[in-house]
């Protein structure tokens, strides 16, 4: 029997409502002690004037970097569609399509974005509704759907975790320790590659210190809430700049951030309505324009090694699933590369004198 489900739940009540109890609160401050760290991180790398020294990360890692976002974000595309092709065929061609429509400025992108996202939602749910006589309930037992979200009142978080501090198993929690550090430098790497290439996704020149430290400071209310550790994701900004086509403009911010407050204090009912394919789309849209741009648009102004040294970190990335490594290979064949490429140039400036001369 599977551990607290089932038979063995019957059989074990009490000590299993112990453990969700004890589950609850550790998970709930080790959220918030690792928030914690990184916000003060990101503080003191803005206060101390610490992104400056992204600015030595060699071109080739940064558009490495970024491909491995590209692939990211495709892979969990495919992975909300449950690899499905009747599902992610159709979010990959019109995610991809609404990219380009985007890059190649057919139409106005306020007109077009969103005609092109909800005309695919409306067909979806006229063939559920209409075509196959269904209902949700039989969409979500084919896995169209997202399985049911129930939703927990956001006071929830306090009642169970932070105010359950005789609940937390400190035990249980150092032994994360060795994870808590790679999560840090993962978490710290990520989030300063993409402050920094902004300026290649983007029209705009970012002072990298406030960012940075804004994040920090923004991770305050991030805190008190015992929620995962928040800063800017570069995707999400390529989709409002494609949308709004300014720099400007915080409509788009003011929206997100009313609508999360909106599900935050009330519900997250709604995403119950949205199925897999819409979301893959969206996912499919935000990576064309890393894989288009960095994986293949890089070659045109890169040398032939450099972009195999893309290649290399992105197979890496592949391959072992974490950025770490990737970045540490990276890292490593540019300065290979750095030492070959220098240890040809002669130390000789000039002929060689000799005799009187």
């Amino acid at each position: 029997a599977e551990f607290c489900e089932g038979k063995h739940l019957e059989e074990h009540g009490s000590a299993c409502d112990d453990y969700h109890e004890q589950l609850r609160a550790t998970a709930v401050f080790t959220v918030t002690v690792s928030s914690a760290a990184l916000g003060l991180l990101f503080y003191c790398l803005g206060k101390f004037r610490g992104t400056q020294y992204v600015s030595y990360v060699p071109t080739s890692v940064m558009e490495a970097f970024l491909s491995c976002v590209g692939y990211k974000v495709f892979k969990y595309a495919l992975k909300f569609c449950k690899e499905d092709p009747k599902q992610f065929l159709p979010a990959a061609l019109v995610g991809v399509t609404l990219y380009f429509t985007k890059a190649m400025h057919i139409g106005n992108p306020a007109i077009m974005i969103p005609t092109m996202l909800l005309v695919p939602l409306a067909a979806f749910y006229f063939y559920i509704f209409v075509v196959a006589g269904s209902d949700l309930s039989e969409a979500r037992e084919n896995e169209l759907m997202f399985p049911d979200m129930e939703n927990v009142d956001f006071w929830r978080i306090w009642l169970d975790g932070l105010g359950r501090h005789d609940k937390i198993n400190f035990k249980a929690w150092l032994k994360t320790g060795p994870d808590l550090a790679i999560m840090i430098i993962v978490v710290v790497l990520d989030c300063l590659l993409k402050i920094s290439s902004t300026e290649s996704k983007l029209p705009v020149k970012v002072n990298k210190d406030y960012e940075i430290k804004l994040h920090g400071l923004g991770n305050v209310a991030t805190v008190a809430c015992g929620s995962p550790v928040g800063y800017m994701q570069l995707k999400f900004n390529v989709i409002n700049y494609g949308i709004l086509g300014n720099t400007k403009d915080r409509r788009g911010g003011a929206i997100y951030a009313l609508l999360c407050g909106a599900c935050f204090f009330t519900t997250i009912e709604l995403f119950n309505y949205l199925p897999r394919f819409f979301l893959g789309t969206l996912l499919f849209f935000a990576g064309a324009g890393f894989v288009a741009e960095n994986l293949w648009g890089s070659r045109k102004y890169l040398s032939f090694r450099e972009w195999t040294q893309i290649l290399v970190i992105l197979a890496v990335f592949i391959i072992t699933g974490e950025l770490l490594q990737a970045v540490l290979v990276g890292g490593l064949l540019t300065g290979v590369d750095f030492i070959l490429r220098y240890s040809k140039v002669s130390v000789v400036a000039g002929r060689p004198m000799r005799g009187g001369e």
